[in-house]
């Protein structure tokens, strides 16, 4: 049987973080790409925001799902979208912040958790509150 250490694991984890960023990016193109972003500067669809911007605002995200103990990729993919199509900050509503630091689930099963215990006035003050200079401090502490 063929055994895998640990540090071996390791040699191969940026090379699986780059592939992962890089379907991301790809998803975000061809699903989304018509979905409006308030960027700092600019007002723009997904579609025109340059691969070397979207790859760094995706890491961003992943980083900030991250900070809530999301490991998956499926639902480090569900957080990042939900940033684009909500708000950047869509993290900082009352709510959402408490569902997502709930140590009573699981990291990876918060995102879930959102959709039974939020409402459509929720996700409209999340868009209310959109604050573009957050895609400039996504690496912030939550």
């Amino acid at each position: 049987m063929l055994k895998i250490r640990n540090q071996q694991l390791q040699i191969f984890q940026p090379v699986a973080e780059i592939a992962f960023l890089r379907k991301l990016v790809e998803y975000l193109y061809e699903h989304h790409s018509q979905v409006a972003v308030q960027l700092p500067e600019s007002l723009t669809v997904i579609t025109k925001i340059p691969e070397g911007q979207l790859k760094s605002l995706v890491t961003n995200g992943i980083n900030r799902a991250r900070a809530y103990g999301i490991t998956s990729e499926n639902t480090l993919a569900s957080f990042v979208v939900l940033m684009f199509v909500t708000a950047p900050n869509f993290d900082e509503h009352p709510l959402i912040k408490r569902l997502l630091k709930d140590e009573r689930i699981a990291a990876n099963d918060r995102i879930d958790n959102l959709w039974q215990h939020t409402t459509e006035q929720n996700w409209q003050a999340v868009k209310q509150n959109y604050d573009a200079k957050a895609w400039q401090t996504l690496g912030a502490e939550t």
